[in-house]
Parts: C-alpha cells; structure tokens; sequence
C-alpha cells in the first residue's frame, strides 16, 4: 500500500483506484446483509432476521471482506473460498466482538451522540486487530484505545469524509423514492456496489493509523 496520509481525498482516490480486484467477491460478500431484509415479508420476522444479521451474519462476512482488501492491497492472491475460511475461523471472535461494541456504543448513542462518535471512533480498529492480528475481542479493544490516544480527530476526519461520500446518494435516494418498495431495492442494490469502496477505504486509515504508531512506538 503506497498511501501513507491521513488526507480523506487521498484515501478515496486510492481506493476508487485500486479496488477492481475485490469490487465482485466483496460485493458478493455484501448481497446477505444488504437484500435478505428486503426478502422478509412480515415486520416482526424482518426486526428478527435484521438482529440476527447484524451480531452473526455481517460480522463474519465483514471479516472475510477484511481479508479480501488486505490481501489486494498487499498485491497478493485474492481468493473468496480462503478469506471466507479465515472469517468463520474467527467467528466466534468477531461475533462476540460485535456484542460487546453494540454493549458499548448504543448506550453511548441513546444517551448522547456525541460520545457515541467519540467512542465508535477510538474503538473502529477492534475488528481489524481480530481479524488480521488474531487479537482477542477484549485485547483487540484495548490495543485500538491505545491505538487512537490523542489522535482522535486526524482519524475522525477521513472516517467522516468516507462515510458522507459513500451515504450521500443513499440520502438523495431516500428523498427521490421516500419509502417506496422500489427505492428500497434501489438502496440495497447501491449498499452492494458502494460496500467494496468502503472496505477498502476504511482499512487504509486503519493500516495508515497503525503504522504510524508502530514507528512512534
């Protein structure tokens, strides 16, 4: 990986760049999260499936999505089959990971969103030291606190810029379709094809973050 700073643009360009290799398998890998909802016909049954998505099913695939961006942007083999392996490896790890930040991070939202921010931002590398660095749910959290001390907002700015460039057009579907069956496919459909974007991009600040505190350590 050639991009070493911190600059949102950068990042995106970097990304939109060089995210071809992965854009179908990770793509693939965000179909369950993004459609299954739309395939529930009863409300209950949808807040059900939706839960059990969100703590089991993403968790995982999310991992082997991790897996997949790591491998392209160390140039190496991308195999679908493989990063899925390596995920359901540590599912157990990432689920349990899952738990304990929804545990931690909607209090935090309910109360205040401020803090909310302020912690999603200094806990957002616990799932890649799970997955990557094979850390336990509680030392992974630790390691991402220590990892982001006093560097709060030079991380929050690219995360922000990421997540407003990737849900804008969600915002202006929204607007366009306001609720309509339709609009909801349209939206899942774009939560597919943004999701390799997003990937990709998040784990550069995180292996950009994480460098530079292994050479300040």
């Amino acid at each position: 990986m050639t991009q070493t700073s911190l600059s949102p643009g950068g990042i995106i360009g970097s990304a939109l760049s060089r995210v071809g290799p992965v854009f179908v398998p990770v793509a693939l890998l965000a179909l369950p999260i993004n459609i299954l909802p739309l395939l529930i016909p009863t409300l209950t049954l949808k807040a059900i499936v939706n839960v059990l998505v969100a703590i089991v099913v993403a968790p995982i695939l999310g991992g082997a999505s991790i897996v997949l961006v790591n491998r392209a942007l160390a140039n190496e083999k991308v195999d679908l089959g493989t990063a899925l392996s390596m995920a359901w490896q540590r599912a157990a790890h990432l689920i349990l990971l899952t738990l304990l930040l929804l545990v931690i991070l909607i209090p935090s939202f309910m109360l205040l969103v401020v803090p909310g921010i302020y912690l999603s931002v200094r806990l957002f590398a616990s799932q890649y030291e799970v997955m990557l660095e094979r850390q336990a749910p509680m030392d992974a959290l630790k390691t991402s606190w220590a990892m982001t001390e006093g560097r709060w907002w030079e991380i929050f700015r690219p995360l922000f810029a990421i997540g407003l460039v990737v849900f804008i057009p969600f915002m202006i579907l929204s607007v366009i379709f306001m609720d309509t069956v339709f609009g909801s496919w349209v939206n899942g459909l774009l939560g597919v094809a943004v999701t390799p974007v997003l990937v990709m991009s998040a784990l550069m600040v995180y292996k950009i973050v994480k460098g530079q505190a292994m050479a300040r350590a």
